[in-house]
């Protein structure tokens, strides 16, 4: 089968598609990624071996600005050029995921009337996921709380989880990351491209620690903007920055708490793993969704919501202290075979013209 795929711009909309393009590619079927060069997308999609199809885009300003101008051009070429790659390499379906990188190729899709499965992460649907929920053959759901406001032809799946996420604690993945294997480990993350809040306040607790908590160190993802601002701030011999974990798998399993942002995918991954974590919501996500994601996640898992405003030294040594004899829950959430799985049903079924 020749699947189309669009997705793009942070971990959030990549990573999921990644997921779904593996089994695709492992099963045998042609798959062809349209996304924005010299992206995320396009490294992780020439990783995995599918055709790139590159098209330029620009997001849009939540106010007015003259940028949207030049995104609504943008636009407008983007889903003249999608349309021809769908034309050309003869796709038999569309799986979206819901960012603006993903509009000009759904928009394209349905003109050619093309079958169109959009899938929302988050439990609030994005403007890309409303815009389209009436006109596409199914909307795939992570959360329940999502479908609010979709009609009948939403189904939850789950998230689907990119593969290598949950790995057995082992001695070689302490060593493959520059970390000690005899100290306990704080990962600290701002999703794919990094929070430069996270990382200040991460370089400010590894001074305090090297002084009052020699068992701990800390492995902080800067996002590549963020690494050489973090390391002209001075290096410290409990900190370990990296720009990007291609293997968040090892980073999960040397971990003994985490605090990362609350993206969909993040939760998601901190449920698989079982890690307890401390959650710090984005403070300028749509709709608040990042806090409402923390908010679920916790129903159920070890963790504490630190909101930004209330994150300093002070108050995440406190939460990581608490949440550090936690017991990790491994073993018990989500597997990412299964919505994998689910997509992949849905996608051969809508392909196959069956009434969802």
């Amino acid at each position: 089968m020749r699947v189309a795929i669009t997705a793009g711009g942070t971990g959030g909309h990549v990573y999921p598609a990644v997921a779904v393009a593996t089994a695709l590619l492992a099963r045998g079927d042609q798959v062809h990624w349209i996304g924005r060069p010299d992206s995320l997308e396009e490294s992780e999609a020439r990783a995995l071996g599918a055709d790139f199809c590159p098209i330029r885009l620009l997001g849009l300003k939540r106010r007015w600005s003259w940028e949207n101008v030049r995104a609504l051009i943008c636009f407008v070429r983007g889903r003249r050029l999608a349309r021809e790659i769908l034309q050309r390499i003869r796709a038999e379906v569309l799986f979206a995921l819901g960012s603006y990188v993903s509009a000009p190729a759904i928009s394209a899709a349905l003109s050619l009337r093309l079958p169109v499965l959009v899938h929302e992460q988050n439990v609030v649907p994005g403007l890309v996921v409303r815009a389209y929920a009436r006109k596409v053959a199914m909307v795939l759901l992570a959360k329940p709380l999502a479908g609010k406001g979709i009609d009948g032809r939403a189904r939850v799946v789950g998230m689907p989880l990119r593969p290598g996420i949950v790995l057995d604690r082992r001695e070689e993945w302490y060593l493959d990351l520059g970390l000690s294997p005899s100290q306990k480990t704080l990962f600290i993350f701002g999703g794919s491209q990094g929070a430069r809040s996270l990382c200040t306040v991460g370089l400010e607790l590894a001074r305090n620690w090297n002084a009052n908590r020699p068992d701990w160190q800390i492995l902080l993802q800067t996002g590549r903007a963020n690494l050489e601002w973090v390391q002209q701030r001075g290096a410290s011999n409990n900190l370990v920055p990296v720009a990007h974990l291609r293997e968040m798998g090892k980073a999960y399993a040397c971990a003994d708490v985490v605090v990362a942002r609350s993206g969909a995918v993040s939760c998601a991954e901190l449920e698989a793993v079982g890690k307890p974590a401390v959650l710090v919501p984005f403070p300028s996500a749509t709709q608040d969704h990042q806090r409402l994601n923390a908010e679920e996640f916790l129903k159920a898992h070890a963790g504490i919501l630190l909101a930004e405003d209330q994150l300093d030294v002070s108050s995440l040594d406190r939460a990581v202290m608490e949440l550090a004899q936690k017991q990790p829950l491994t073993g018990i959430v989500q597997n990412g075979a299964d919505p994998v799985g689910r997509i992949v049903s849905a996608i051969d079924e809508i392909a196959r013209g069956r009434k969802p």
